[in-house]
């Protein structure tokens, strides 16, 4: 009786896990058919020829009678081998599909973290040409933070997250960058753990907060000032809050909130915490317009790794 159901043990595993994969799901309808049909015979035939030797259905059977017994139970397991193949199939697909999307995210991550403000860069290329004719001694440091900058940019951020130190040296290269540019026109206040500990972040997540705030916080601004605080309550969650003056002139003529980082940021923020942050925007023309200093604060609240 084992013997009697070994062609249809061949039949499930060559259809299901062979002939379907190889030619059905690649496109070879054709051959797909024309395989199956030989296949069906060959088992079919087989399967008669065991059960004739064994006297079944009756020991006076006639071979042919034995050979047509078993069509209905060469197609069931047909049957049963085709909804196997196809569960396979669909489990492959959507593996493939789902490294496709975490291939797509991650590479939209991966440009997400290096898109640095193109108008930094040419800000700070412009400066050093200018430091250069003057043959300022100030062109040395500004070459050694954009180089500081760029090692950062180069080598952290394919990690999936760094050292909440790493990211705050950054952002100190960042200012100091920053301040070598404007000197005495702008004053910033930079408020951070002493101690950050062991806690991770994701890579070229707080810069974009800093950007915009030197961005919009410069220009036309009388007593330009920049105020970074970062928190990390029981180390647990990193609480960072922004806030820089501004001019309603510039802000009425840009006729937009904020740059494309702070978009950018938003999207990653999904990406990496979804339901897990916060980020906050408060105008304070929106909220006064009496006010004689204008400011924009933005608060980034996530969990600490």
């Amino acid at each position: 009786m084992v013997f009697a159901l070994l062609p249809y043990i061949a039949l499930f595993y060559v259809h299901g896990y062979w002939l379907m994969p190889a030619y059905l799901y690649r496109q070879k309808k054709h051959t797909y058919i024309l395989m199956l049909a030989g296949l069906l015979v060959v088992v079919i035939a087989l399967a008669g020829f065991v059960w004739h030797l064994e006297g079944l259905p009756s020991s006076d059977a006639s071979y042919l009678r034995s050979v047509t017994k078993r069509i209905g139970p060469a197609f069931l397991f047909l049957l049963i081998s085709a909804g196997v193949g196809n569960f396979r199939e669909g489990v492959r697909q959507d593996t493939i599909r789902k490294e496709k999307e975490t291939e797509h995210l991650r590479t939209e991550l991966s440009f997400l973290r290096t898109q640095v403000n193109p108008h930094f860069m040419l800000n700070v290329l412009n400066s050093m040409v200018l430091l250069a004719r003057k043959k300022s001694d100030l062109l040395e440091p500004v070459l050694l933070e954009l180089s500081r900058l760029m090692t950062y940019m180069l080598y952290n951020t394919e990690n999936e997250t760094i050292f909440l130190e790493d990211e705050i040296g950054y952002l100190r290269a960042y200012i100091d960058l920053q301040m070598l540019r404007f000197g005495g026109d702008v004053t910033v206040s930079l408020n951070v753990p002493e101690n950050p500990g062991g806690s991770r972040i994701e890579p070229m997540l707080l810069i974009p907060l800093v950007e915009n705030a030197f961005k919009h916080g410069i220009g036309l601004v009388n007593d330009p000032l920049i105020l970074i605080d970062i928190e990390t309550p029981d180390d647990k969650r990193l609480v960072m809050t922004v806030k820089n003056k501004y001019s309603p002139l510039v802000r009425e003529r840009e006729n937009k909130p904020a740059g494309i980082g702070l978009s950018n940021l938003t999207r990653r923020l999904e990406m990496m915490y979804p339901g897990c942050y916060e980020l906050e925007r408060t105008d304070k023309l929106r909220l006064d317009v009496g006010e004689s200093e204008h400011w924009f604060i933005i608060q980034l609240n996530i969990p600490l790794q």
